[in-house]
């Protein structure tokens, strides 16, 4: 039997009509009133010239024009209206109670679903957490050496020497250099040396070692650091004088130094030597600054003591330049840049200029060329940070779209009383938002409970406070930026549903949803393959260096410096100390074998090719210095006592055999005024850098030349060995402070950087993968609370527990597999330029790639195995029975 259509009702239809506008609070009643009553006019009208009831109406909503049309004119003269009829405060309370509603929905969505609120709330709060971590170290980078007034003018002056065809770049440069740069160049205002070095304090009977630095004069004019007494026209003006920094001052008259009076002329003493009297006190430099020297002297008095310096040849001292404002300091590099070829025959070198604020974070030079320095590790964990939001806004997007099918009903509800989509995606939008504030909240606390923890680690003072408010509105706005991010699909997503198919329970999540959760897991486990890699290349490169036989034993060796009677009465303290049973062997060298810093291609012997170039590496040492560093000779003998002629000998490394020929032993070496015979090759060691490659060096026994006294202690004697070195220093050296390192803390300082950097890598890896198990496990039980039935119906045809573990498993298998598979090629790309800035390192084998893969699966199993296992184990009845 065919049912009969409903008569249309007029009345009904105007009625829905208003409800529908007025649902939406658009238009004032007054106007809505003016509005129906048009509607009905053209209705009338329509009726009156022959058209029934319901197409009268049609015709009339038709001239009307759409809704959000005529609300767009309308919103125009609103608030306008409003504010004349004095209703702003009833608007401002329904917008508020609006504003409550959508607040208490979303609380109660929170509560409903603890657990997925859980796991987007923590995995949005671990990424944003570390993403602060990475922002604060990175600020603090960012921030070094960019504290002075007119910074940007101040440039240091660097060479590169071309030297058999590889270039060097090195900061070292000639006195003379100066004046000729301040005196032939326009555009520089001023130029003036700066040397580091250590110092010996006394103060009345107070003796103490401090950093300090010898400079010119008006090394002031340049580095305009705030001065709390005294003129920084005149404070290094005369030979006697000295600046120190306020922490010095407190060191020396105590903290309230500044309510003593003037402390401007007080006497210290330097190295027990030189006289000198503080001409002017300074404020400490800022933590950002790599200038810390705390006594400041002038250096024209070692320039005085050593008429070598006036040499073009002897480059010794760093050179800094002040350019004038309008300067272009490639245009100066460039004028600057043939300055030493024209004062000095044969040399092969050309000067240039770079940013003093630039050289912290630019600092490594290859071929000639800057190829970067501590901003690569900078730009990697900005990218690291980048990655850890993706992959925690990813988390969200996935639950949310996956969870659309627990709201599908809820949406039809809304729609079908009038709410449209705008207002649906500013749900959405808020309860995102809302996650994402209390993420933030969480990130805050997290950051400020483990902030002492990641100074330790990274060796910085990084403070809340010290921030200022800018960067955590900053970071505030950055948690809504990633709430809105990953609320933005889900909001249009579920807001585009239609409310007939929802409310007739037939909306199933659509493929496509389906493929973008797919892709998004790839995508977060390729992010967690490529950490991961880098994470396990890291290590072992690390691990290979700390192992690695560097060409002499760096274990159980202490130096100390060799000053006083430790130079003056060397051989009979080390025979004092060789009676000790805790001390095996006692060496001195001019500088640590871990960084020669002295060089020279003057290097001549019979038959060296005329136009060959090579840089020589020059170590001057005592008696058993091959003995105590035990390294290995590889021909010929060390040094010895018994030998009266070893004092005109060289020891070399292989480098150095290579270049003079098949027979080395014997060959006469000349260079510095000194000619000798070579008496011993040592193996090669590695002398400076493991980032270089090995270099040629020339070992000549010169004890008068040395400064550092190594002392090799039997194993697991340090203590003993230690309490025997500061009592024979008291002893003989009563005037000098008991100062000593180790050899190995040395080695390991060189790649503290490095080490520092894995440590990071390897939280942020874990975090990562963290991040990625939280989202994977809220997937795995959505996906498993959808299949609840046909796991019953499974169990009840006879599915072995296994059987359905393997089926739940399968598809989140193949997805790990699939990003690990695309971020192999990118990972092995990565990593390999990393390590090619090492000149030894370990070779990137399948291992590698293989061992990252296994583990980023195995974690995956695990965090797929209690769900899957929990469903499978599931009591069929109930499965069957579940709605």
């Amino acid at each position: 039997m065919r049912t009969a259509m409903p008569r249309f009702n007029l009345e009904t239809a105007i009625a829905t009509w208003r409800q529908f506008h007025a649902y939406r609070r658009v238009f004032l009643n007054d106007d809505l009133d003016e509005l129906e009553r048009h509607l009905r006019d053209f209705v009338t009208h329509q009726q009156a010239e022959g058209m029934d009831d319901e197409a009268a109406f049609r015709a009339a909503v038709d001239n009307m024009g759409d809704f959000e049309g005529g609300r767009a004119e309308y919103e125009k003269v609103y608030w306008g209206k409003r504010r004349r009829q004095h209703t702003l405060t009833d608007e401002f309370y329904w917008r508020l109670a609006m504003l409550k509603n959508y607040l208490t929905v979303a609380l109660r969505n929170l509560r409903k679903q603890k657990g997925y609120s859980f796991i987007n709330i923590t995995g949005l709060a671990v990424g944003l957490a570390a993403s602060f971590f990475i922002f604060l170290w990175v600020q603090d980078e960012l921030q070094h050496d960019r504290f002075l007034e007119q910074g940007d003018q101040i440039h240091q002056v660097k060479r590169h020497v071309n030297i058999g065809g590889d270039i060097y770049t090195w900061t070292s440069t000639s006195k003379p250099l100066a004046e000729v740069l301040e005196t032939e160049y326009p555009a520089i205002e001023e130029a003036v040396h700066s040397l580091g070095d250590s110092f010996i304090i006394t103060s009345g009977t107070q003796n103490f070692r401090e950093s300090g630095t010898h400079a010119s004069a008006d090394f002031f004019n340049v580095f305009a650091l705030p001065f709390l007494q005294g003129n920084p026209e005149t404070a290094l003006s005369t030979a006697n004088s000295a600046v120190i920094t306020d922490r010095m001052a407190r060191r020396l008259f105590g903290d309230d130094w500044q309510q003593q009076g003037n402390v401007l002329g007080q006497p210290l003493t330097i190295n027990h030597r030189k006289e000198v009297a503080i001409s002017a006190v300074i404020a400490d430099p800022p933590r950002h600054s790599s200038f810390q020297s705390d006594v400041i002297i002038p250096i024209q008095e070692l320039f005085d003591r050593n008429p070598w310096v006036e040499q073009w040849g002897n480059n010794s001292f760093p050179l800094y330049v002040k350019l004038a404002e309008d300067a272009s300091a490639s245009a100066v590099s460039e004028q600057i840049a043939g300055v030493v070829m024209a004062h000095e025959e044969g040399a092969n070198e050309q000067l240039f200029l770079q940013p003093y604020e630039d050289m912290y974070l630019h600092g490594e030079f290859e071929n000639g060329e800057l190829v970067g320095g501590r901003i690569v590790y900078v730009r990697i964990f900005s990218i690291v940070a980048v990655f850890l939001l993706l992959i925690a806004c990813i988390n969200f997007m996935n639950l949310a779209t996956a969870r659309a099918a627990k709201r599908a009903r809820e949406i039809g509800v809304r729609k079908a009383v009038g709410a449209n989509q705008g207002s649906l995606i500013t749900q959405f939008l808020g309860e995102a938002l809302l996650l994402a504030g209390v993420a933030f909240l969480l990130a805050l606390g997290t950051v400020a409970a483990l902030l002492p923890l990641f100074n330790t680690l990274t060796t910085k003072s990084l403070s809340l406070g010290a921030l200022g408010g800018s960067f955590w509105l900053g970071g505030f706005a950055l948690a809504m930026v990633v709430g809105l991010l990953a609320g933005s699909y889900p909001a249009l997503y579920l807001s585009s549903l239609h409310p007939l198919v929802v409310l007739r329970n037939t909306f199933r999540p659509g493929s496509r949803a389906a493929l973008l959760r797919k892709s998004l897991v790839v995508f977060q486990f390729g992010l967690s393959m490529l950490l991961i890699t880098g994470t396990v290349a890291v290590y072992q490169q690390m691990d290979y260096l700390r192992s690695k036989n560097i060409g002499l034993d760096r274990e159980n060796i202490i130096a100390l410096p060799q000053e006083g009677a430790l130079q003056e009465q060397f051989p009979t303290i080390k025979q004092a100390l060789l009676s000790e049973p805790s001390i095996a062997n006692v060496t001195a060298v001019r500088s640590s074998p871990l960084e020669i810093n002295s060089s020279t291609g003057g290097v001549t012997w019979e038959g060296k090719d005329p136009e060959a170039v090579h840089e020589f590496y020059i170590m001057s040492v005592a008696h058993d210095f091959i003995e105590t560093m035990r390294m290995e000779m590889v021909a010929g003998r060390a040094f010895g006592e018994a030998f009266g002629a070893d004092s005109a000998g060289f020891l070399i490394n292989e480098e150095t055999a290579q270049l003079l020929g098949e027979e080395v032993i014997g060959t006469t070496l000349s260079f510095w005024r000194r000619t000798g015979p070579v008496i011993g090759v040592v193996k090669n060691f590695d002398m400076n850098s493991l980032y270089e490659p090995e270099e040629p060096v020339v070992i000549m026994l010169s004890p008068s030349d040395t400064r550092q006294v190594y002392v090799r202690t039997q194993p697991g004697q340090t203590a003993e060995a230690l309490a025997t070195l500061e009592a024979t220093v008291q002893r003989f050296n009563p005037e000098y402070p008991f100062d000593y390192s180790f050899l190995d803390e040395e080695f390991e300082a060189t790649y503290r950087s490095e080490t520092v950097m894995g440590r990071l890598a390897n939280i942020f890896a874990f975090i990562a993968i963290f991040i990625s198990c939280l989202g994977l496990f809220g997937l795995v039980a959505f996906t498993t609370e959808q299949r609840t039935k046909e796991i019953g119906v499974r169990k009840v045809l006879g599915a072995s527990v296994p059987t359905l573990v393997r089926l739940l498993t399968s598809e989140v298998t193949r997805l790990v597999l699939l990003g690990i598979v695309i971020a192999l090629p990118v990972a092995y790309v990565l990593v390999q330029r990393w390590l090619d800035h090492f000149a030894d390192h370990i070779t990137l084998g399948v291992g590698v790639f293989v061992g990252a893969g296994a583990i980023a699966l195995v974690i995956a199993w695990l965090t797929v195995s209690y769900q899957s296992v929990k469903a499978a184990l599931a009591d069929p009845v109930k499965s069957l029975r579940y709605e």
